[in-house]
């Protein structure tokens, strides 16, 4: 075997592979990581446990509820002075803006109220049909509640001796996204703005993840 061959052997057994190696070292992380969005994206989604609340309407909404769609879920309640209604205003004009994209056909807005003593199935019906016709309401049990809110990673609390109806709560702001799957995909962390919800969908999607119900 002559040098020039033994370098042109080694050159494609020995270095070729190793610059594809590294190549693919570099670039495979940059396809497995999460898209960054106005807020956070799981690198694995997160299964939630069963869980029952109450609609508008007076009806069953629970995780089966949330099958099928992609949906956009925020915690408040009805008598919040300013981040709900703020938040909610936003999330009304990221629908409009993912509908115009032609991205809305599979999507749904959720308001899940953590005060249940004063937000009836009636109020939220009212509440909600004020800021978008597709925006959904719910609420439940003390016990159903803290348990859904927590595994969203939402935080609230009312304050000591609350009596009537004239009190605050304290709550967390996010908008939750979960997958057809009812899986917690991605969390939107205020301030929340419509752009930066409907960019970040479109990237979620863009990143391989499905739109509609079935397998990746």
């Amino acid at each position: 075997m002559g040098r020039r061959q033994a370098i042109f052997l080694f050159f494609w057994f020995g270095a070729v592979p190793a610059i594809f190696g590294l190549a693919a070292a570099l670039i495979l992380p940059r396809i497995n990581q999460p898209p960054s969005i106005a807020g956070f994206v799981y690198p694995e989604p997160k299964a939630i446990s069963p869980f029952r609340l109450t609609n508008q309407d007076g009806g069953s909404f629970d995780l089966d509820a949330l099958k099928g769609k992609w949906s956009f879920v925020y915690f408040g309640y009805t008598y919040c002075p300013d981040a709900c209604p703020t938040t909610l205003a936003e999330l009304s004009r990221a629908h409009k803006l993912l509908a115009d994209a032609g991205l809305d056909r599979d999507t749904q807005y959720v308001f899940v109220s953590v005060d249940s003593h004063r937000d009836t199935p009636r109020r939220l019906a009212q509440y909600v049909a004020f800021f978008d016709r597709k925006l959904l309401g719910a609420t439940g049990s003390d016990a159903a509640l803290t348990q859904f809110a927590r595994e969203v990673g939402v935080a609230y609390s009312f304050p000591e001796g609350k009596k009537g109806t004239s009190y605050t709560v304290d709550h967390s702001s996010l908008i939750a996204l979960f997958d057809p799957d009812a899986r917690l995909h991605a969390v939107f962390t205020p301030p929340q703005r419509a752009d930066e919800i409907a960019e970040g969908f479109r990237k979620i999607l863009r990143s391989g993840a499905r739109l509609s119900g079935g397998t990746r």
